[in-house]
C-alpha cells in the first residue's frame, strides 16, 4: 500500500511507502518525514551536494517553495533573501552584501542554467542587466560572497543562479498556474502558464516545454504637465512572455545530449516614477503651475506623473544552449555551448534634464508659446554574448579526493544607441541666447540634439578548479582558483550641441590576467552540523568612458580631474565563518554566516554638478556583516521561519581631488543595513482536504548615512536633502486548500497593510526644485490556482 503525505502540510514531499509487510515501519518513517526540515540538493559548487553539506552561504528555493513564498520574480527573491537588495530603478542590478555599482560591470552574476546573463553597465547602455522571470523552474540558488572561482568575472558580490528542469525520460508530469489580482487604485493584473514533459521514447528521449503570459495592472497616473487633456490612469502596466523548450537525448545509457532555448520578452508601458516635489511656477511662464493636482501623495493614493508624454519600454532575450553530459567512471565530463541575443528599447523622458544643462536652470520646464517642448531619449542596446565551457568532475562523492576541473571561454559585444530628439532647441537657443543655433554647436543631423554610438567586445578565456582533500575523517581542505585573460575593445562616438565641433570620440582595448583563488576548510562535526571557515576572491574587468562634454570642464577643473576614458578592474577579497545545522530530530534547521571583504579600487560613477558624469577607480571600502537562516517545525502542523541579514558596507578612507572629497572615509555605500523575514504557516484539514493558512512580514531597514550630499565640503553637497535610504516594511498573507490531490486553489494579499513606504525620493539634480521618487507597490487581493500531476 502506498501513504500519501501532504504537499503543503509536510515539507518532505514525495514520501511513498510500498508493500504490505513493511507497512508499520513505513508509517513511522513517513511521520519522521512529516515533520523534519526539507532538505534540498543544490550545484552551487558545480557538483550536486545537499545544502547543508555545502561550505558556502547559500539561499536555494525549489519551485514548490517559490510558490508557497508568493515568489514571482527577482524583487520577491531579494525581498526574501538575507543580504540581498534590488536598488529601485529601472535597471536590474542586484546588491550582495553591499557590493554594488551604478557603473562598469556587474558585481553580482546571474546565471540561467550555466549561461551568465547580466551586462555591463558601458559607458551609454542605459539598461542594465536582465533577468527572466519566475515559472517552471527546478530550483533558485542565491550564492553570497566572491564566486570568482566557479562563475568568473561579475560574481565579486555573489551569483544568483536559475536551474530549469531537464525533461524526464521515464515519466510525465504537468505543472501549471494561474492567477487574477486588483492593486489598490489600480488595474487588474493577470497570469496563466502551462509546463508539459515527458519520455517521446521511453529512456531515449524526452521533452519539456512551458509558456506563461502574464499582465501586470498598474497604478500610476500619468498627467502631462504641459498638456491637460493628456491624462492616463494607471499608465504603468506591464506585460511579460515566456516560452522555454528542451529536449533530453539520452543514446546510451552514459550519454545525454540536451538541447535548450529560452525566450522572455517584457513590455513596460510607462516608468513607475512620481513627482513628489514641484516648483509653485514656472520661471518662463510663472502663471503656469507644472504639478495642478498637486505632488504624488502615497497615504492618500495619489500616485501621480506630470511626465509630458508615455515612457515604455522593452527588453527581450532569446537563449538557446546545448549541454553534453558523458558519464565516465569515475569522471563526468560536461559541456555546454550557449547564445544570447538581447535587445532593450527604451523611450524616456529628457525634457527636464536636458534643457536646464545646456540652457540654465529657468529651463528646468521650457515653454515656448506655439510649441509643446518635449525633449526624449531613445536608448537602444543590443547584447550578444556566446559561451562555451567543458567540465570535468569526480563522480564519488565518498571518496577522499574530489576535484571539479575546467575551460572557459566567451565573447561578449555590446552595442548602444542613443539618440536624444529636441525638436524645439533651436528656438529655445535663441531665445536664450539671442542668436540662432548656426552660431553654435549643430544639431546632429539637423534633428537630434545628441547622438551616441558604443560598441565594446569583451573575450575571455579561463581555465578553472577545485580540490576537496579530506585531511582526516570529517576535515575537509578546499582549494580552487581561476586564471583568466580579458579583454575589451571599446569604439564610442558622441555628437552634439555640448561638444566642441560637434563630435567627441574615444576608442581602444583593455587587458587583464586576473585570478581568482579560494580556499575553505570545513568540519562535519557530525551528520547534522558542519562548520567552515574560508577565504574567496572577486572581480569585474574594467571598462571605458565616454566624453566628458566641454560644458563640464569648470567641474572638472575644481575637482582636479581630468575626463580618462578608461577605468581599472576592482577587486574583493572575503574571509567567512559559518555553520549549518540541524537539531532536535531534524525539527530545526539552522544556517548562519558572518563575512568581512575589502572592496578595493572601486569603480564608481562620479556624478557632476554640469549633470554629466564619468566612472573612476575610487578609494577602497569594508563590507561586513552576518546572514541567519532558521527554519523550526514547532508542531507537525506549524512551520516557523526566519531570515535575517546584517550589513555595513563603508568607505575606509579619503580622497580628496582639487578641493572636495571624491569619497570620503566612513562614507556608505548605500546597501540596506537590515534585511528580516518572517514566516509562519499552518497546515490544518477541511472537510478531509489538504489546507493552509502563511503569513510572512519583510523589512528593510533604512541607511541614514553619511552621503556625499551631506558633507557640506563635498562637491555634490545638497542641503536640501537629509534623508538616505528609506526604511520598507510590508506583510503578505496566503490561504490555500488542495481541491483535489493535485490543485491548489490559493488567496492571498500582498503588502496587507498597504505600507507604500519611499523608497527613492530625490531631486533631479543637486539643490534642485523637481523631486522624483518610487514607493513600493500597493496591496494586492489575488487569487491562484495550481496544478501539479
Amino acid at each position: 500500500m502506498a501513504m500519501k503525505v501532504s504537499r503543503r502540510g509536510r515539507l518532505l514531499v514525495g514520501v511513498a511507502l510500498a508493500g504490505t509487510t513493511l507497512g508499520a515501519a513505513g508509517a513511522a518513517a513517513a511521520q519522521e518525514a512529516a515533520t523534519q526540515v526539507e532538505e534540498i540538493v543544490i550545484t552551487a559548487t558545480k557538483q550536486a551536494v545537499q545544502l547543508s553539506k555545502a561550505p558556502i552561504s547559500v539561499s536555494a528555493y525549489s519551485q514548490e517553495a517559490l510558490d508557497e513564498r508568493g515568489i514571482r520574480d527577482v524583487r520577491d527573491v531579494a525581498l526574501q533573501t538575507p543580504g540581498v537588495d534590488i536598488p529601485q530603478d529601472r535597471t536590474q542590478r542586484i546588491s550582495i552584501r553591499g557590493i554594488e555599482s551604478t557603473a562598469g560591470a556587474a558585481t553580482a552574476a546571474v546565471y540561467i542554467d550555466d549561461t551568465p546573463i547580466q551586462a555591463r553597465n558601458a559607458s551609454i547602455n542605459y539598461s542594465g542587466s536582465t533577468v527572466p522571470y519566475i515559472f517552471d523552474l527546478e530550483r533558485i540558488e542565491v550564492l553570497r560572497g566572491p564566486q570568482g572561482t566557479l562563475f568568473g568575472s561579475s560574481s565579486q558580490g555573489g551569483a544568483i543562479r536559475f536551474i530549469t528542469p531537464t525533461p524526464s525520460l521515464t515519466s510525465y508530469s504537468v505543472y501549471a498556474r494561474a492567477r487574477a489580482s486588483i492593486v489598490d487604485d489600480g488595474d487588474p493584473s493577470y497570469e496563466a502558464g502551462v509546463a508539459v514533459g515527458g519520455p517521446i521514447v521511453a529512456d531515449k528521449l524526452g521533452f519539456r516545454v512551458s509558456f506563461l503570459q502574464r499582465e501586470e495592472g498598474g497604478w500610476i497616473d500619468r498627467q502631462s504637465w504641459q498638456d491637460p487633456n493628456d491624462r492616463e490612469a494607471n499608465s504603468n502596466a506591464s506585460h511579460a512572455s515566456i516560452f522555454r523548450g528542451a529536449l533530453n537525448f539520452a543514446p546510451t545509457d552514459w550519454l545525454s545530449i540536451q538541447p535548450s532555448v529560452y525566450y522572455q520578452n517584457v513590455k513596460q508601458d510607462d516608468r513607475s516614477a512620481l513627482y513628489t516635489v514641484c516648483p509653485a511656477a514656472i520661471p518662463l511662464a510663472p502663471t503656469v503651475n507644472p504639478c495642478p493636482r498637486g505632488v504624488a501623495d502615497p497615504d492618500s493614493g495619489e500616485f501621480i506623473s506630470y511626465a509630458p508624454f508615455a515612457q515604455p519600454q522593452s527588453d527581450r532575450f532569446i537563449l538557446p544552449a546545448m549541454k553534453v553530459v558523458a558519464e565516465f567512471e569515475p569522471v563526468t565530463v560536461t559541456a555546454v555551448s550557449s547564445y544570447l541575443y538581447r535587445k532593450s528599447n527604451a523611450f524616456n523622458d529628457a525634457t527636464h534634464v536636458n534643457d536646464r544643462t545646456s540652457l540654465g536652470a529657468r529651463w528646468l520646464f521650457p515653454i515656448i508659446p506655439g510649441q509643446r517642448p518635449v525633449t526624449y531619449q531613445n536608448p537602444v542596446a543590443e547584447q550578444r554574448l556566446a559561451t562555451h565551457e567543458l567540465r570535468f568532475n569526480s563522480t564519488d562523492p565518498s571518496a577522499r579526493l574530489r576535484w571539479t576541473a575546467g575551460l572557459y571561454r566567451s565573447r561578449a559585444s555590446l552595442k548602444s544607441d542613443v539618440p536624444i530628439t529636441s525638436a524645439h532647441y533651436p528656438r529655445a537657443y535663441q531665445i536664450q541666447f539671442g542668436r540662432p543655433l548656426a552660431a553654435a554647436p549643430f544639431m546632429v543631423d539637423g534633428v537630434h540634439r545628441y547622438y551616441g554610438n558604443e560598441n565594446t567586445i569583451e573575450k575571455t578565456t579561463a581555465v578553472f578548479g577545485n580540490v576537496d582533500f579530506e585531511i582526516v575523517p570529517d576535515l575537509t581542505l578546499s582549494v580552487g582558483g581561476r586564471y583568466s585573460k580579458d579583454t575589451l575593445k571599446f569604439d564610442i562616438i558622441e555628437r552634439g550641441v555640448s561638444y566642441a565641433g560637434g563630435i567627441a570620440t574615444a576608442s581602444g582595448k583593455l587587458s587583464e590576467k586576473p585570478f581568482t583563488p579560494r580556499v575553505a576548510l570545513s568540519w562535519q562535526q557530525s551528520d547534522d552540523i558542519l562548520i567552515y571557515g574560508s577565504f574567496a576572491k572577486g572581480y569585474r574587468t574594467g571598462g571605458v568612458n565616454k566624453a566628458v562634454p566641454d560644458i563640464c570642464a569648470a567641474d572638472l577643473a575644481v575637482l582636479g580631474i581630468d575626463g580618462g576614458n578608461t577605468y581599472d578592474s576592482d577587486k574583493t577579497k572575503t574571509y567567512e565563518i559559518g555553520v549549518k545545522s540541524a537539531f532536535l530530530d531534524r525539527r530545526v534547521s539552522f544556517q548562519a554566516s558572518l563575512f568581512h571583504t575589502k572592496w578595493s579600487d572601486i569603480q564608481q560613477q562620479i556624478r557632476l554638478p554640469c549633470a554629466f558624469s564619468l566612472v573612476a577607480n575610487t578609494a577602497s571600502a569594508i563590507s561586513k556583516g552576518g546572514d541567519l537562516n532558521v527554519t523550526v517545525r514547532a508542531t507537525d502542523a506549524l512551520t516557523l521561519s526566519a531570515a535575517v541579514g546584517y550589513t555595513d558596507a563603508y568607505y575606509d578612507s579619503t580622497i580628496i581631488v582639487g578641493t572636495a572629497p571624491l569619497v570620503f572615509d566612513g562614507q556608505t555605500l548605500g546597501a540596506t543595513p537590515w534585511t528580516f523575514n518572517l514566516a509562519a504557516e499552518y497546515a490544518f484539514e477541511v472537510a478531509g482536504r489538504d489546507a493552509f493558512v502563511r503569513g510572512q512580514w519583510s523589512s528593510k531597514s533604512a541607511n541614514d548615512g553619511p552621503y556625499p550630499y551631506q558633507n557640506p565640503i563635498a562637491s555634490v553637497y545638497d542641503p536640501t536633502r537629509s534623508e538616505g535610504l528609506y526604511a520598507t516594511s510590508q506583510l503578505d498573507l496566503r490561504a490555500g486548500i488542495d481541491v483535489t490531490p493535485e490543485v491548489t486553489l490559493e488567496l492571498y494579499v500582498e503588502n496587507a497593510l498597504n505600507n507604500v513606504s519611499w523608497t527613492t525620493n530625490a531631486p533631479i539634480y543637486q539643490a534642485g526644485p523637481l523631486w522624483t521618487g518610487n514607493t513600493i507597490k500597493p496591496r494586492v487581493i489575488g487569487i491562484q490556482a495550481t496544478a501539479r500531476y
